[in-house]
């Protein structure tokens, strides 16, 4: 029950219980129900329109043209990189030797997720081990920023298509490039200092080329795809009408439409 009548303004109280005012009479629940009938009718137009608005921009950034079709495929190509061969390292410690080639998914199955990490932490300020164990933890750490940089790209591609925005894309892949890039600078300074400490710990450690190359090159082409795209759908947005003009403009054709039919 209303907390006042809405026709005559009189105070309801919890006892009156009838659909009817006590006072003037009207019927509470349908009072003006026509009236709020058409301004739901008119929400709802409004809320189609500005859904309408979106759904336009989201549908034309991602397949607009041929160039943002190669966008948003170009888009899943850097998880190629996750395959690639990255380093190369012989291992010999007492009663361990191991011979592999490390990609970043073998990195995290075998190493990420059985590594003791507070061992780790502390390793980094030994006198011996202190400096590599450094490098390889700052490398490994710039790894997974790269790749989750990646994979929220495909997300925000999403999300920025329904206002046409572009610029986080352009963000997200620099870091993703630089980041990789970093990484296999830091990984042959790891080598070094594993050459330096001698005693045979580490040998015949190297970066693959090939994997921060393909990695890089895939990282640096979105980066340039979005900058492209991205200036054409900032053209397309200053010429278009905004939100406000669109649905003023799609209400007003449904209405003659429906005026006509």
């Amino acid at each position: 029950m209303a907390a006042t009548c809405p026709e005559c303004g009189h105070k309801l109280h919890f006892w009156n219980v009838k659909a009817e005012c006590p006072n003037c009479g009207i019927n509470i629940p349908n009072h003006k129900w026509e009236e709020r009938l058409e301004q739901d009718a008119d929400a709802a137009e409004e809320a189609f329109a500005k859904m309408h608005f979106k759904t336009k921009n989201f549908k034309s950034s991602l397949t607009g043209s041929k160039l943002r079709i190669v966008r948003l495929i170009m888009t899943f190509a850097p998880l190629v990189a996750l395959v690639l061969p990255l380093y190369k390292v012989n291992i010999n410690l007492p009663f361990y030797q191991k011979s592999e080639t490390i990609t970043f998914l073998s990195f995290v199955m075998d190493y990420l997720t059985k590594t003791d990490i507070g061992s780790v932490i502390s390793l980094m300020g030994a006198k011996v081990l202190g400096q590599a164990t450094t490098l390889v933890v700052i490398a490994c750490l710039l790894m997974l920023i790269a790749v989750a940089a990646a994979v929220l790209n495909f997300f925000v591609l999403l999300i920025a298509g329904f206002r046409l925005k572009y610029m986080l894309n352009v963000v997200l892949n620099a870091i993703s490039c630089i980041g990789f890039a970093s990484v296999s600078i830091l990984f042959i300074q790891f080598t070094k200092s594993c050459e330096a400490i001698g005693a045979g710990i580490l040998t015949d450690g190297s970066i693959q080329a090939i994997g921060f190359i393909v990695g890089c090159l895939l990282f640096a082409i979105n980066f340039i795809l979005n900058v492209i795209v991205g200036k054409g759908m900032k053209k397309q947005r200053e010429e278009q009408p905004n939100q406000e003009e669109f649905v003023k403009n799609e209400i007003e054709e449904l209405r003659e439409k429906s005026a006509e039919s």
